[in-house]
């Protein structure tokens, strides 16, 4: 009887837990319900031909990527029109979804005595301001729907794996985990390293030997090499991905992409920690040589990271797996050159594993400072404080970049004030202005921006239309 309360007062406690968080991230994001579209997403849905009705979307398919993804999109027009609230709602449901995955997987993995880092990492990830593009910029929904179907194929196979023999039960939990991992890949193509994760978490956290690893593999792994080696195929014969990746390539030589994403990533970290960075534009130079300041610093950290879940994957395997864990994510992202060299929406999947060896780190020193202190409960008295100050801090943080999503003016005004030599936020802020009218300004903007980037025609086109506009209306 004993033993049983204990476990209902577990639950229960985590239940209140986990209601206060839900209260909290729903407070935190009152502000984007009445946030409107921005910036992709007039394109990417609003005018989005493929999207005009069901009989559109099917018989276009053969010519779209991630489908799934633009499936959500086109239930929501058909449900919303232009009303941007229920995009919005969709976003934020998929993102409470993750943070309970988050919770369950990693409940799996801890023992008795860290029974509370699910909890405070789950709350981490849910109210990071990280997430923010992810869950407010309603085109950043890609990847909290690969993340949410990634996560569940995570716990499914995590739930088969717990099952001995090859029973229905068991079966029924491989389908649905290798069901979930192939329509991750229709969100967003990130889902490719799913069986990297797989092999990650079978090392460090259920620490397989050669054999059994093995034996993994093939009883486990192999209906998820396929699935990637099936999207794989697919993706060499779609005509779409043909064409970016011949974009993607013809951007800048791999050896600068690569230098240059070594800082990005760095960068990244740089903005777990200090969230007042965040921005939906952020101006990140590129780099040629290993020797470009600030480049050696940014490597020093990342090997300092890496050699740190090498040295504690014996002693703090839930560590090692949340570094394994951020640099895998962030593989597909960081190889294949992109326009921009680092968007906060990418970082959304891969950042949970910072959280998690933050908080798991957090938790040993604790532990740490009771044995050398010997006080335990003023200790811990005290950390839990810290740790709710510090969550309360991010809410702050997490709130006003929702409430810079209520307006384009408000949403680039803070771009530029944090990428003020980039001339994209310059244009689109200028945009912002002249959609309200206020002529004056957006001239100003797009006159800044095409001197910032004289190569940047569509600052020079609208310079030019504006200018019309007003001698035209005078």
């Amino acid at each position: 009887m004993q033993y049983n309360g204990a476990v209902n007062l577990s639950r229960l406690r985590d239940a209140l837990l986990f209601a206060v968080l839900v209260t909290g991230g729903l407070a935190l994001y009152s502000g984007a319900f009445r946030g409107g579209f921005q910036y992709d997403d007039y394109f990417a849905i609003l005018l989005n031909p493929h999207l005009e009705g069901w009989r559109t979307f099917v018989h276009d398919l053969d010519h779209m990527v991630r489908p799934l993804l633009q499936a959500t999109f086109l239930l929501d027009r058909s449900l919303y029109g232009n009303s941007p609230t229920g995009y919005h709602l969709l976003n934020l449901i998929l993102h409470f979804a993750s943070t309970v995955l988050v919770y369950r997987i990693l409940t799996v993995a801890v023992a008795e005595e860290s029974r509370a880092i699910p909890w405070w990492t789950a709350a981490v990830f849910f109210i990071h301001p990280i997430t923010t593009e992810t869950v407010t910029y309603i085109s950043g929904r890609a990847s909290g729907l690969m993340a949410f179907l990634y996560l569940l194929a995570f716990f499914l196979y995590i739930e088969a794996a717990k099952r001995h023999g090859n029973g229905p039960v068991r079966r029924l939990y491989l389908a649905g985990a290798v069901v979930s991992h192939l329509f991750s890949f229709g969100s967003k193509e990130t889902a490719m390293t799913f069986p990297f994760v797989l092999l990650l978490w079978d090392v460090v956290i259920r620490r397989h030997d050669a054999v059994s690893l093995r034996r993994s593999v093939l009883t486990n792994h192999l209906p998820f090499w396929i699935v990637l080696l099936a999207a794989a195929s697919w993706a060499w014969k779609h005509p779409r991905y043909a064409n970016l990746a011949e974009f993607s390539f013809t951007l800048r030589p791999l050896w600068d992409n690569f230098l240059s994403e070594i800082h990005a990533v760095a960068y990244a970290v740089v903005l777990f920690l200090c969230p007042w960075k965040l921005n939906i534009d952020h101006d990140l130079p590129e780099f040629h040589s290993p020797a470009q300041w600030p480049l050696p610093l940014d490597v020093c950290l990342l090997a300092g990271l890496v050699t740190a879940g090498l040295v504690a994957v014996r002693r703090l395997p839930l560590f090692s797996f949340g570094i394994g864990w951020f640099f895998v994510l962030l593989l597909p992202t960081s190889l294949i050159p992109r326009a921009d060299l680092l968007s906060e929406r990418n970082l959304y999947p891969a950042f949970l594993g910072l959280a998690l060896a933050i908080v798991v780190f957090g938790s040993r020193f604790v532990e740490w400072l009771v044995t050398l202190l010997g006080r335990a409960r003023l200790v811990r008295l005290s950390a839990n404080g810290l740790a709710i100050a510090l969550l309360l801090m991010l809410c702050v943080f997490t709130y006003q970049r929702n409430a810079l999503y209520r307006s384009e003016v408000s949403l680039w005004g803070d771009a530029v004030h944090k990428s003020p030599t980039k001339a994209r936020p310059r244009n689109n802020l200028g945009h912002a202005y002249a959609m309200q009218g206020e002529w004056d300004r957006a001239i100003e903007e797009f006159r800044i921006a095409a001197q910032l980037d004289p190569e940047y025609a569509l600052a020079r086109k609208n310079l030019r239309d504006a200018y019309l506009h007003v001698v035209g209306r005078n």
